[in-house]
This record gives C-alpha cells, sequence and structure tokens, in this order.
C-alpha cells in the first residue's frame, strides 16, 4: 500500500503559504520562515512576520507555530504562539501605527485577532486551532481559564469563536507525556458546514466545554434574591490573579 504521508507537505506548505502578503489593517503578513519539523510529516514551523507601508519588516514575529496536513482521518489544523507586542527595530519610528521605538502595540492594532480570522479562513471544517497561553502577554487567558471561565468566553477563546471555531473546546492545561509544551486552548470546527451557522446567534458566554449553548430559563425574583449578581466578585478576583502574575 502506498505511503499517503509523503503527500502531506505540500498541503501544509500551500496552506501556511496563504497567509503571506495578506492584509490586517495598515500591515501586510509576512512568511518569514518554513521548515520542516522531523520526524513529523506533514508538519511545517512557521513564522508570521509584518511589512509596514514603507516595506519594512518587523524583527520579531506576529505568530508562529505549527501548519499540520492532517491525515489519517484527521483534517489539516494549525498550533500557535501569539505575540501582543511585535518587536520591530531600536529607534525606528513607528508614526503609522501610533507607536515609537522597537515594537508595535499588536493587539491594540487589532493585529492579533485579524490573524486568527485568517486562521478560521485556513483551517477546513473538522479542523483545529490551538493556541498557547502561558506565555508572556497572554495572562488574561490565563487568569480567566485558571478561574474557570469558559474557554470560548477567555480572552484567546472568544477570538477563536469569532472566527468560526464553533465546536468542542478543550483546554490543554498539562502535559500529557512531556511532548505537548505550553498549556493551550484548543478549539474545533464543526465537521458539518452548517454547524456554525446554527451556531452564530449563540454567544460565546454561553457555550459550554463542547461549545453547546447552555439550557436557557427563566429567571425568577427568587432566583435574583437567593442568587447575587457574581461579576463584581469576578472582575476582582481575576484583577488579584493579575497583578501576582
Amino acid at each position: 500500500m502506498p505511503d499517503r504521508t509523503a503527500d502531506l507537505a505540500p498541503v501544509a506548505e500551500a496552506l501556511a503559504m496563504r497567509l503571506d502578503g495578506r492584509r490586517i489593517g495598515a500591515f501586510a503578513l509576512v512568511l518569514a520562515e518554513m521548515r520542516p519539523i522531523r520526524p513529523r510529516r506533514g508538519w511545517r514551523y512557521v513564522k508570521i512576520s509584518l511589512r509596514d507601508k514603507r516595506g519594512k519588516i518587523s524583527a520579531g514575529p506576529l505568530m508562529t507555530g505549527i501548519v499540520s496536513a492532517g491525515g489519517r482521518g484527521v483534517k489539516p489544523w494549525i498550533e500557535c504562539r501569539l505575540f501582543p507586542i511585535v518587536r520591530w527595530g531600536p529607534g525606528d519610528s513607528r508614526g503609522d501605527s501610533g507607536d515609537s521605538g522597537d515594537s508595535i502595540r499588536a493587539r491594540a492594532l487589532g493585529l492579533e485577532a485579524g490573524i486568527v480570522e485568517l486562521l478560521g479562513e485556513l483551517i477546513p471544517p473538522g479542523g483545529h486551532l490551538m493556541i498557547d497561553y502561558e506565555n508572556p502577554g497572554q495572562e488574561q487567558t490565563f487568569a480567566e481559564l485558571g478561574l474557570r471561565v469558559p474557554p470560548p468566553a477567555s480572552y484567546l477563546g472568544s477570538l477563536m469563536f469569532q472566527a468560526g471555531f464553533r465546536g468542542e473546546f478543550k483546554d490543554w492545561y498539562f502535559s500529557e507525556g512531556g511532548h505537548e509544551g505550553p498549556r493551550k486552548l484548543q478549539a474545533n470546527k464543526s465537521p458539518d458546514r452548517g454547524g456554525p451557522a446554527r451556531d452564530r446567534e449563540s454567544s460565546p458566554r454561553a457555550v459550554g466545554l463542547r461549545g453547546a449553548p447552555a439550557p436557557a430559563r427563566r429567571r425568577t425574583g427568587r432566583d435574583r434574591q437567593a442568587r447575587p449578581d457574581p461579576r463584581p466578585r469576578t472582575a476582582k478576583a481575576l484583577g488579584r490573579v493579575k497583578r501576582r502574575l
């Protein structure tokens, strides 16, 4: 029987190359690096940088990660790390972004949300996206998941939800065998193309671990008296966790 895994590398490379040149606001994405990950077949390490209107390319990435073609019943998937602050270069004026010095605030400029939206276009139904959150700049998601905020309602989870990942969410908060790397949040696309359309009216905050809307029930006056609004306490707890990180 022929080895079909040998055909996966071109698929992964084609997926990664679809990011090259895509625009987010005033910037264009640059596929700055792509190389095999051995001994994995069909896996490619990628580094995505930014190009400004003057043609200058950032020194640091907006995203690094793994692009996999899938195979053996698994749809293509991407695992990545996002950088809310993108390093540009010492002394380089950033007049077009409102920043100056050697970095730009990618999150404030919508670049972080924009690239997640593009990844949602690349990954087909049945595929999944994983984003590391145990890294500098992702303290909000780390704190939210630690407080048991539903994954789709966390910061990174909400970006994935809005990008079309309406299937099951999984919080990889521990390593199984030591090969999974840092903590990451995984979001799946429904294998049914109609799935996202059915879920479009659902808020991320109403979605549980499997992406299913929580059962609705009319609240009575007795409920409101017996169960005070938890949001102020949650906000205070989140603030305490952030200060400790």
